[in-house]
């Protein structure tokens, strides 16, 4: 397994949002949760709400895809 080295900054955007709010996440699956919630919401806006061709764009049925979405809308 490569080895990642922890002396590089970071230079994407994401990577700097993230990297200045790592420490307000409680635990691992949080963040996954909203970097996913954020990657869904906006392929849908890129496909102007058309969630078949989001899913497909995100590697998911559209079934699962409308199990996630109100799955955010539960926590809401």
């Amino acid at each position: 397994m490569e080895e990642i080295p922890t002396n590089q900054k970071s230079t994407s955007i994401l990577d700097m949002y993230y990297e200045e709010r790592i420490d307000s996440f409680v635990d691992l699956k949080t963040y996954l949760s909203e970097v996913e919630a954020h990657c869904i919401k906006k392929m849908i806006e890129r496909n102007s709400g058309n969630i078949s061709k989001a899913a497909s764009q995100l590697g998911l049925h559209r079934s699962i895809l409308y199990r996630k979405l109100n799955g955010y809308e539960k926590r809401k």
